[in-house]
């Protein structure tokens, strides 16, 4: 299943409070666990980070943040891209060093820009960080089957596939937004855009956010 988060933040977050925001989500993937820190413009700090669940690629070549072989892209991603070997043969002049869908991710994003998610065939929510150009990506599949939520406060964003991850993140106001309750106790969901806290939203189906 896998789980993703991260931010980009003029706020100091060490290490430790990453990895904090990304144990909440250890039940959804056990096997392997990592998070990076990375300098932007600015005054802002980028932070990456994932729980895997070892699928494509056992070894630990699929190990995410994963970069790409120039060190332009970092990602960070949950889900399958189930066309990613056609896509591989079209990619041949990329180095490739592991078996797994993540690489082709940042392979045909070199090769044909934010662009290239009209290509992909599967379920996914995606982080992309381009620290060539500063922006971070986040990207989430044509019928929403991978969740991705982001909290912005006007000034830093912070995404994870669930919620527990923003509420991690120090200074988050876990304040409930009262005007979607009644939806909810209707509904038992909150339809997208919204989520339950103010200023927190889910990427939706299709949707590509860039920050």
């Amino acid at each position: 299943m896998c789980g993703i988060c991260g931010f980009v933040s003029k706020r100091r977050i060490t290490a430790e409070q990453l990895k904090t925001m990304n144990d909440t989500m250890y039940p959804r993937g056990p096997n392997d666990s990592g998070e990076e820190i990375f300098a932007g413009e600015g005054g802002y700090h980028v932070g990456l980070a994932q729980r895997r669940l070892s699928i494509l690629d056992l070894s630990m070549l699929g190990h995410q943040p994963m970069h790409s072989c120039n060190d332009r892209l970092v990602i960070t991603y949950n889900g399958e891209i189930y066309n990613f070997l056609e896509l591989r043969k079209e990619l041949s002049d990329y180095p490739f060093q592991s078996q797994c869908d993540t690489e082709v991710i940042l392979a045909a994003y070199l090769k044909w820009g934010i662009s290239c998610i009209d290509r992909f065939q599967g379920m996914f929510a995606i982080a992309l960080y381009d620290r060539e150009t500063n922006d971070l990506y986040l990207v989430r599949d044509r019928i929403g089957k991978k969740p991705l939520y982001y909290w912005i406060d006007g000034e830093n964003i912070v995404f994870a596939s669930e919620l527990k991850p923003i509420m991690e993140y120090p200074g988050f106001p876990r304040k409930i937004r009262q005007d979607v309750i009644r939806r909810y106790l209707y509904q038992q969901c909150v339809n997208e855009p919204d989520a339950i806290f103010e200023n927190v939203y889910k990427v939706e189906p299709g949707q590509i956010i860039r920050f």
